[in-house]
């Protein structure tokens, strides 16, 4: 689906908003002058420019115009990956993670430890109508118990979206699964072994860790720089230093730094892992959550001969509780489909019907159309707030998608004693070392962005910008 012309011509504004062509405080041009110059009509330019203000990255001053914040977005540091030497190790991230507070659900309590979207930033009512319909199905086919591999016609659908990532998926490549989580251990457990060792970035997300243990796998970590992700340097060295089974990677909007490769890295990679004969295990499960442009490529995508792996799902950008995912295992789809008949034997059969309406309609691009441009606009007001009332040394990321920003702050602070403060006030955070295979990333957290935005939410980082500030 086309994004709407007032969101292409907001994209080009904050692009040279972003590069100073318009710098802090200019005028930029005339709703009138933009209306003649690009043959747009003029509500929607100012269609353009009230979506820039609800970022907070223009103001209107009465009678005089629009002018570029004198705040500009984005002026902290990103933060910086820790050094440490290439080693291979025993994952022991579950008992970590028991110890953590679980986010309250409180009137009071305003939590921004889960990377899972706000429901009611979510389609609720068309989901409901679709479910309706669904089931007044008379002949009850969604009652049935549907084939290992999943509904027929949601395979084709999702493997008709491959073309935004540049990719030509069939149906058979495709696999229906509950959520990515299991996509994840259905590919790791196609080829590998207990015992065996698998490559992952640092910092990474726990769940990633949570699969590797409890397929009792080691890891061999390497660094995930803010910005730009691994260096596909760093993953070859890995793989001369340890026999590496397989790769498990994030190409875009990693969790927790939000990095996404270049397309030359995903080129690389997939021409690295053909050579090699190495299984790349590809978790892309934020693509569709980008903030301005387009959808992003992924591994996948220069992936000839299936060394590849891709694991997806819709839970983070459509309905968390239907754990529905996909994967597209590539040589190794008869072992996946084998594994997942033995262990689960299919997938909701209901919702998987519910999900291919909402991708068949369109629903679910114009629902994502909505919810990426509510989420860029947390993102920046987010990220405002943490410069403004953060202690002094904070460092923060610039994500280009996804849901979470990842913050490193001054190294007095100890982020698990934060976390217990911050819960004691009505605040919930990701402590850093929740998402290191070594305990590290003491003073970072996350925070995710992917709720309603309201006075709370503001009163809530401010809150906790205090709290940085006194222990």
């Amino acid at each position: 689906m086309q994004t709407p012309i007032y969101l292409q011509l907001a994209a080009k504004l904050a692009a040279m908003i972003n590069k100073g062509t318009y710098p802090p405080g200019e005028k930029l041009p005339s709703l009138r002058k933009i209306h003649q110059e690009q043959g747009i009509s003029i509500g929607t330019v100012l269609q353009a420019f009230q979506h820039l203000q609800d970022i907070g990255l223009i103001v209107s001053r009465e009678k005089s115009g629009y002018f570029v914040n004198h705040k500009p977005a984005h002026t902290l540091p990103v933060p910086q990956i820790i050094p440490s030497s290439l080693s291979e190790q025993t994952i022991h991230i579950d008992t970590l993670l028991r110890k953590l507070k679980k986010p309250s659900s409180g009137n009071n309590f305003v939590s921004f430890s889960t990377a899972l979207p706000d429901h009611r930033l979510l389609p609720f009512n068309t989901i409901k109508r679709v479910i309706q319909q669904i089931s007044r199905d008379a002949s009850g086919s969604y009652l049935e118990l549907e084939d290992a591999k999943g509904y027929q016609p949601l395979r084709e659908a999702i493997a008709r979206r491959s073309l935004a990532w540049g990719a030509a998926l069939h149906t058979d490549d495709v696999i229906i699964t509950n959520g990515a989580t299991e996509a994840l251990n259905l590919c790791l457990k196609a080829v590998t072994k207990p015992g065996d060792t698998v490559l992952i970035q640092e910092p990474c997300f726990y769940g990633v860790m949570q699969c590797l243990e409890f397929l009792d796998l080691k890891a061999v970590t390497i660094p995930c720089y803010s910005g730009t992700g691994i260096e596909v340097g760093d993953l070859q060295t890995a793989c001369e230093k340890y026999t590496i089974k397989a790769c498990l990677l994030v190409s875009n909007f990693n969790n927790p730094t939000g990095a996404t490769l270049s397309s030359d890295k995903k080129r690389s990679l997939a021409v690295f892992a053909n050579k090699n004969k190495l299984p790349i295990i590809e978790d892309d499960l934020y693509g569709d959550l980008y903030h301005e442009g387009s959808r992003p490529d992924n591994i996948k995508t220069y992936d000839k001969n299936g060394w590849v792996q891709l694991c997806n799902s819709f839970s983070k950008s459509l309905f968390p509780g239907a754990r529905l995912g996909w994967c597209a295992p590539g040589r190794w789809s008869y072992e996946v489909a084998r594994y997942k008949s033995m262990s689960t034997a299919g997938t909701n059969s209901l919702l998987q019907k519910v999900l291919y309406e909402l991708l068949h309609t369109g629903a679910y691009d114009r629902h994502l159309q909505r919810f990426r441009q509510q989420l860029y606009a947390n993102m920046v007001r987010t990220s405002r707030l943490i410069e403004r009332h953060f202690p002094e040394g904070t460092k923060l990321t610039r994500p280009g998608g996804g849901v979470v920003l990842w913050i490193e702050l001054p190294r007095r602070i100890n982020a698990a004693h934060l976390q217990d403060v911050a819960f004691e006030q009505g605040v919930g955070i990701a402590p850093g070392e929740i998402f290191s295979a070594k305990a590290g990333y003491k003073n970072y957290i996350r925070i995710s962005y992917c709720t309603t935005w309201n006075l709370k939410t503001e009163k809530a980082l401010e809150k906790l910008g205090r709290i940085c500030k006194s222990i």
